[in-house]
Formats: structure tokens, sequence, C-alpha cells
């Protein structure tokens, strides 16, 4: 089964080269598709402490993706473990 996605919206940051580190620093900002969403569709988030944003890294070259076994930040000092039992994103090697 496919499964098609369909953005309704963009994130921007400053970050422009693709890292394995430091995304607590980084200030971005999400821009809605104004043609699927008008204000209105934010009304009442601000009540909110948190959003939940799912999103494509689409930056990352298909070559670089890592699926199975690595050492997390590329630091060999620590254990090799699989993609699923790490948070940093899986693209560098």
């Amino acid at each position: 089964m496919a499964i098609t996605l369909t953005p309704i919206g963009t994130v921007h940051s400053s970050r422009s080269a693709v890292e394995d580190d430091d995304w607590d620093r980084e200030q971005a900002t999400i821009e809605l598709d104004s043609a699927q969403f008008g204000a209105d569709a934010l009304a009442g988030l601000d009540a909110f402490s948190h959003v939940e944003i799912a999103f494509v890294m689409d930056r990352v070259e298909p070559a670089r993706i890592v699926a199975g076994a690595r050492h997390a930040r590329n630091n060999p000092a620590w254990p090799a473990v699989g993609i699923f039992a790490q948070s940093p994103p899986p693209h560098i090697r």
C-alpha cells in the first residue's frame, strides 16, 4: 500500500547545511499554504503549550541515508545502534 502526502506548508530555518547536531539551537518558522488554510485555522492554538509537527527532511542525498546501525552523531566512542534506537536524524554516515 502506498501513502501519498500532500504538503500543507513549509518549514523555514536559517540552517542551510545538512548536519547531524545542534538542532536545538535552530529557530524555525512554519508557513501554512494559504490556498488550503485561512487565519482562522490557527484560532485557539495559542492556548496550547506544544504542537506536533510532522515534516519531511528533503535535502538529504539518498546515498547518505542510513537505515541500519550507526554511531549516533558519528561518535565512535558511542555504541553503534539501530536507527530506531537513536534520536538524531539518520542521514549522516
